[in-house]
């Protein structure tokens, strides 16, 4: 059965964007309280530069940083081991004080989530709450997200958003 294309179009985008970053702040995330880290950063910069823009307090833009990870094609090599290694380690200070919370705009099968927040535990003896948000999350994840936007089906839908081009790893 072939799927659909579920098209997100920019203003579905920035509503979700504007929904999500409320529910944050309502729950007491803000420039003081959390960090945003922006997981695979060719799909979800746009996600984590709003978000730590939203949450900005006290005049000061929330604190925050990307990793990449692999496409569905790639395994976790030690190009992308060292690049997370890297990046968490640099920031270590800020994460200590504040609560890290991952984005990415849309959580497929939930692969990633599940090897950054087990590493994050592992690599880092990371004990506090790691708060992971979706804009978009497939109904059968198998990492389900504290805060998602909205649910679609993998199975039926093929999530594409209105700024992406073909590429050869989601074939």
């Amino acid at each position: 059965m072939e799927r659909k294309i579920k098209l997100v179009e920019q203003q579905d985008e920035n509503r979700l964007m504007e929904l999500l970053g409320a529910q944050l702040w309502a729950a007491g995330y803000n420039a003081d309280t959390a960090c945003i880290i922006t997981v695979s950063t060719d799909y979800s910069s746009v996600v984590g530069q709003y978000l730590r823009h939203r949450l900005s307090s006290s005049g000061e833009v929330c604190e925050g940083f990307g990793v990449d990870v692999p496409y569905p094609d790639e395994n976790w090599d030690d190009k992308y081991k060292s690049e997370i290694n890297q990046a968490f380690t640099t920031h270590m200070g800020i994460l200590q004080k504040r609560t890290p919370i991952l984005v990415e705009a849309g959580v497929i099968r939930g692969g990633n989530y599940e090897w950054v927040t087990n590493w994050m535990r592992k690599y880092l003896a990371f004990d506090k709450k790691i708060i992971t948000l979706a804009l978009y999350e497939n109904l059968h994840s198998r990492f389900k997200s504290d805060f998602v936007g909205e649910y679609y089906d993998n199975e039926t839908e093929d999530l594409t958003f209105w700024w992406e081009r073909e590429n050869r790893h989601w074939k």
